[in-house]
């Protein structure tokens, strides 16, 4: 039986808890929320800039871990039903730094598959002049990838498509020329492109009429107004980043409907979701099968007022089966507001005007059937969120690295703040720097996914205790 230790050795060591500030006895990182309303599976999430994929628990344990070699920065990971996982990430074989420089350039370029135990499998690559994966991908129920590519175009063609001369002389200094996008599919087991939508086919202005583009915005709400440059009608400074105004879509997300044989992408600089028809043949006149967020951008509405969307990423159609089924759900940023009032984000959950036909009726309005807000919550660009089986909603808050569940009367299940940015890991109690530790988006698969049949799932050590 040990002895008691002396009463003034006690005394001392109370008073040396009560000389520790309150602020390093609080969890800051790792799992700081998880009741038994927290959906049951693994989150799969890495580090922006990093190269370390993991996959943990409830409990913030590493079930599995991997180590992407030869690069200097993954956005995203899926993990396919064969326990392989598919990452974007940075290019390894760099060709030409036209369309970008600076952080940008450091996380795009390349697709990879890479087995459970971290072996290569193959590669696709878009680095050359005239072409750039850029953020998220898409796989699709027959395994093929859905890209997003910036397209080269000179400031010459985009004036002979009628881009406003007073609009080229913004900004283009540095890089005269537009990046438009295009949306490719590519079949896994080839890597060829096996269908595509140029956006650039679908652009409309209201300069020229003998261009065959001629038509004013509201008149043409399918089509793209080249024309349409937030900044520039705004009358705000050109946005500072490595793409600068040359993209001016800025698609940060593309999923696809099964159901509908339809694309949603997220234009970021639109303010807007695009709903692309993946059915009709590339390059038909079509156009956008329905667009929502912002009316101001093809000549509708008033452009304070009528906004729904600012800067949002990660616009999906909720899968078959779960809760909201059919409706879109994303992340709105709601950065730059142009309000004085303290800026916010929130995830919606919006049903479209969508007929029986799989079309659109323009003249009624998509509903916010659900929305998940509160204080403090606020990502200014990165982020996502996706539904789960039990109807709670998994929201990355991509900025500060932070995961939240949220059930759907708002209250959180469960909660966990990235501790790791690459070999550094934060120190418990202690104010967290953004940085390495933001989260492009996070996916979370069920604890009877297919892709861990036959696999160890043991749990190993948290990142952070």
């Amino acid at each position: 039986m040990l002895a008691k230790p002396p009463a003034h050795f006690l005394i001392l060591f109370i008073l040396l808890l009560m000389a520790v500030p309150a602020a390093a006895q609080e969890r800051t990182a790792g799992v700081l929320v998880n009741t038994e309303d927290a959906y049951d599976g693994y989150a799969l999430f890495t580090p922006i800039f990093d190269r370390d994929v993991y996959l943990i628990d409830n409990d913030g344990r590493v079930i599995h871990r991997w180590l992407i070699e030869g690069t200097s920065g993954i956005t995203e990971a899926h993990l396919l039903e064969n326990g392989h996982l598919i990452v974007v990430a940075a290019a390894r074989n760099e060709a030409d730094k036209t369309l970008i420089t600076g952080p940008d350039s450091s996380v795009s370029g390349s697709i990879r598959e890479y087995t459970w135990d971290n072996e290569f499998v193959w590669e696709i690559e878009f680095i050359d002049a005239e072409t750039r994966q850029h953020h998220a991908i898409d796989i699709m129920p027959n395994g093929n990838i859905l890209v997003i590519l910036w397209e080269y175009h000179s400031l010459d063609e985009a004036l002979a498509m009628g881009l406003d001369p007073e609009v080229a002389d913004i900004g283009f200094e540095d890089r005269p020329f537009l990046l438009p996008e295009r949306i490719v599919e590519i079949d896994r087991s080839t890597g060829e492109t096996v269908w595509q939508w140029r956006s650039w086919d679908h652009l409309a202005q209201a300069r020229d009429p003998d261009l065959p583009n001629y038509g004013a915005a509201a008149e043409r709400p399918r089509r793209i107004d080249i024309n349409y440059h937030p900044w520039f009608l705004r009358g705000a400074e050109p946005p500072e980043s490595p793409v600068g105004v040359s993209s001016w879509m800025y698609v940060n997300s593309v999923h696809y409907s099964s159901a509908l044989d339809q694309i949603v992408l997220s234009a970021r600089r639109f303010n807007e979701i695009w709903i692309i028809d993946h059915s009709a043949a590339a390059g038909s006149a079509g156009g956008l099968l329905y667009r929502w967020g912002n009316p101001y951008a093809y000549g509708q509405g008033d452009p304070t007022a009528d906004r729904q969307l600012f800067a949002q990423h990660d616009a999906q159609w909720i899968d078959a089966g779960l809760p909201g089924e059919g409706n879109i759900l994303l992340f709105n940023n709601q950065h730059n507001r142009g309000t004085d009032e303290e800026e916010y984000s929130s995830v919606m959950e919006v049903k479209l005007p969508l007929r029986a036909d799989g079309s659109y009726d323009w003249e009624r309005e998509a509903e916010v059937v659900w929305s998940y807000a509160a204080d403090g919550f606020h990502s200014p660009h990165l982020s996502g969120a996706q539904r789960l089986p039990n109807g709670n909603t998994l929201i990355t808050e991509g900025a500060p690295g932070r995961l939240i569940e949220v059930r759907p009367d708002g209250e959180v299940a469960w909660e966990f703040v990235n501790p790791v940015a690459g070999a550094a890991v934060a120190v418990q109690g202690l104010p967290l720097d953004f940085g390495g530790r933001s989260l492009f988006r996070v996916h979370k698969y069920p604890t009877d996914y297919p892709g861990f049949a036959d696999k160890d799932m043991s749990p190993g050590d948290r990142l952070i205790d």
